[in-house]
């Protein structure tokens, strides 16, 4: 369900809608434009004895459309309550359950919405891969501001945090599109230093240096603070994978003393791609990602609900073009009510289970998640 106006008693009267039963769990999504007082929003609902959880977001996609305002609920059965995880950044996590409590989950849905801004988070996913991965497929996406200012963006019942995340079992199943379109441009080159989601050196040097050159011959532009997200939106990086697509890292800034800063982790001694976009092969890639998730490719999908995480950054790259990947998604779907609308978020990071079902942190991708 869309609600227009996010106020605190729209909220409210969208929930009743729902009639949430005790087994059931409220998820709720914003755009970061308009927000209501969270805390505010946090008691009334625990007043209120409503089990809930959700992220605030650089945007929503419903029905097709991209959203800037507003907000998104859905109700869902749960397998397992939300649980909050907290202090990601220190690596000394808090809030994970222990093993022994999934033992009862078979086969549900996980997820998982996170700082998008927090370092270690390749590290929070391996556990909670750990914890759920034999028993779940995942999907999510990274909350925060387009900003990059890091402030809070997750909450549940047990508060509104930043440095954390929330992770729910839903009683689905979910069928999986993971796809970008972006193309091998230049490499590999080796990341010999770097700090969390900062590349220091690019084959023993410079880190900016080696990607400006790189960017400079294609582009004809030479990088600099003022101009380097505008440039970099178009040349990510791509972490090798084997026999996989690169997975793909976006590079926001210029740090200190020449570093690159980037969304998501990029581990010490990462071999990587330079990559570069076109339009049309991203469209295409939606509309793989589309097939990857329906049951037989070239028929409309019949799910329950359609999650869609889209990366923001991708949508800006796309610009006027995002409304053709957001119609080839409606397009591939049968929606015959309201909750076969697809849903989602334009995040900083998306999550899914990917390759062997390892669950993976993705940028400038387009997850789609059929819900069964």
């Amino acid at each position: 369900m869309l609600i227009k106006q996010s106020t605190i008693p729209q909220i409210l009267q969208g929930i009743e809608l729902l009639r949430p039963a005790e087994e059931e769990v409220i998820m709720i999504l914003f755009s970061e434009s308009v927000t209501p007082d969270i805390p505010d929003l946090i008691q009334t609902l625990n007043e209120k004895k409503i089990t809930f959880f959700g992220g605030i977001f650089p945007g929503l996609i419903f029905g097709g459309n991209r959203e800037k305002e507003g907000c998104i609920i859905k109700k869902f059965k749960t397998l397992m309550a939300p649980f909050c995880v907290s202090g990601i950044a220190s690596s000394c996590f808090s809030g994970l359950p222990h093993y022994g409590s999934t033992a009862h989950i078979d086969q549900g849905t996980a997820i998982i919405l996170l700082d998008g801004l927090t370092p270690n988070i390749y590290l929070l996913l391996e556990k909670v891969n750990d914890l759920l991965g034999e028993q779940c497929n995942f999907i999510g996406g990274g909350a925060g501001s387009i900003s990059l200012k890091q402030q809070p963006c997750i909450f549940s019942n047990y508060g509104f945090m930043e440095d954390a995340a929330v992770v729910c079992v839903i009683d689905k199943q979910v069928h999986l599109g993971v796809r970008h379109g972006w193309a091998q441009m230049a490499g590999p080159l080796v990341a010999t230093q770097t700090e969390g989601n900062t590349i220091l050196q690019l084959n023993w040097q410079n880190a900016i240096e080696v990607y400006n050159e790189i960017v400079e011959n294609d582009s004809g532009i030479t990088l600099n603070k003022d101009n380097f997200a505008s440039i970099a939106q178009g040349y990510p990086f791509g972490i090798f994978r084997e026999k996989e697509d690169d997975i793909v890292r976006d590079p926001l800034a210029i740090g200190e003393n020449g570093a690159i800063v980037c969304i998501g982790e990029v581990p010490t001694n990462t071999v990587l791609h330079v990559l570069k976009g076109y339009p049309e092969v991203l469209l295409d890639a939606a509309r793989k990602a589309m097939n990857d998730c329906g049951e037989k490719a070239g028929f409309p999908i019949l799910a329950e609900g359609t999650f869609v995480v889209d990366c923001i950054t991708r949508t800006l790259f796309l610009n006027e073009q995002f409304t053709d990947e957001m119609n080839i998604i409606r397009e591939g779907l049968v929606v015959e009510t309201e909750e076969q609308e697809p849903f989602g978020v334009l995040s900083l990071g998306e999550i899914s289970s990917y390759g062997e079902g390892l669950l993976e942190l993705f940028n400038k991708t387009i997850v789609v998640g059929a819900l069964y």
